[in-house]
């Protein structure tokens, strides 16, 4: 029987490639030089990026220019469709690295920017380099293991242990996300739990010579670029994926880890339309990077929810909300899946 490639082990095995061959240095994954895949995988991905879905009305870009994969948008006149632009742009650079997981090909993204780059008249977002790759990890091509063994994973106080496995297959839900699912259960704890370790959660692999493995790729392993919070019974958490506040030195003081700190009572229910719990993405710098990542989060929030077969919607929020979330606690939100 075929393996399934499910969604959790994708998001695990997730991570970026290059040539040095050392995998722990500046990337987890070692491409194969010079050796690029099948032109049929190569369609696959394209028809996962196709897929992404929209907030704006605007026209997301994507072509392949010699070796690399480019990724954009037409320039918009509206600052905030264009702040929604470069959210779903980062959901199609998220929706390449999970595609290229899946199919058992490396890829890696190689800046155009923090802000992008103007091209006459398209935004570029991201480049990407796909070839095939050696053997990421010592079982294989993908993980299914915790952060460890020089900074083992910290069990959660008060979130159930993320699952890194499971037997839903990943790329034909990737192939059709959607923002929202109005028929499901209604997602419980384990769910939620599930659905922040998507988001931001800690994996085995390495970035720049350290465990900082996670579930997103990091602008040169940035760790701090935006922040997740989970709103649940007028209560609002903020999600850690490190035992320590990070500062230059949090490496060394601190583990990996997966749990919820309370922050404040709070009432914003009319701001994530009435729904019993919402997780909620923010930037913490105002960069277009930190825009893209929010995209990463989603993208693979969506995926879960839809593997967990749960009722969500996703949205990005109005000024005027983002402005009422500020006076409620939550500086310079972005997005939220709502459960």
């Amino acid at each position: 029987m075929k393996e399934i490639v499910s969604i959790e082990k994708v998001l695990n095995s997730r991570c970026s490639y290059d040539f040095d061959g050392d995998s722990k240095k500046n990337h987890w994954g070692k491409f194969v030089k010079d050796k690029y895949p099948s032109r049929k995988i190569l369609d696959r991905v394209l028809q996962c990026c196709s897929e992404t879905p929209r907030f704006s009305k605007g026209e997301l870009m994507f072509w392949f220019e010699g070796e690399q994969f480019y990724l954009g948008f037409e320039k918009a006149d509206d600052p905030f469709e264009t702040r929604l632009l470069h959210i779903e742009s980062g959901m199609q650079h998220e929706a390449v690295y999970l595609a290229c997981t899946a199919l058992g090909v490396g890829t890696c993204i190689r800046n155009l920017g923090i802000n992008g780059t103007e091209n006459k008249d398209k935004i570029l977002t991201a480049r990407h380099l796909i070839l095939e790759k050696a053997d990421s990890y010592e079982t294989g091509k993908f993980s299914t293991a915790p952060p460890g063994p020089e900074k083992p994973l910290e069990k959660g106080k008060n979130l159930c242990e993320p699952s890194r496995d499971g037997n839903v297959e990943c790329l034909p839900e990737l192939e059709r996300s959607t923002l929202l699912r109005n028929t499901g259960t209604q997602a419980d704890e384990k769910d939620i739990s599930q659905l922040l370790w998507a988001a931001k959660g800690r994996t085995p692999h390495y970035i720049k010579s350290h465990p900082w493995g996670l579930t997103i790729p990091t602008w040169g392993g940035g760790q701090n670029y935006t922040s997740v919070c989970l709103v649940r019974g007028n209560r609002l958490f903020r999600y850690r994926n490190w035992t320590t506040s990070l500062s230059p030195f949090w490496l060394k003081t601190g583990n990996p880890t997966h749990g919820v700190e309370f922050l404040r009572n709070t009432n914003i229910s009319s701001e994530l339309d009435d729904a019993n719990a919402g997780i909620i993405l923010s930037r913490n710098e105002n960069t277009n990077r930190a825009l893209w990542e929010v995209g990463y989060m989603l993208e693979n929030m969506l995926l879960q929810a839809k593997g967990l077969r749960i009722f969500y919607k996703s949205k990005a929020f109005t000024k005027e909300e983002i402005r009422e979330l500020e006076r409620n606690g939550i500086a310079n939100a972005v997005a939220a899946l709502l459960l």
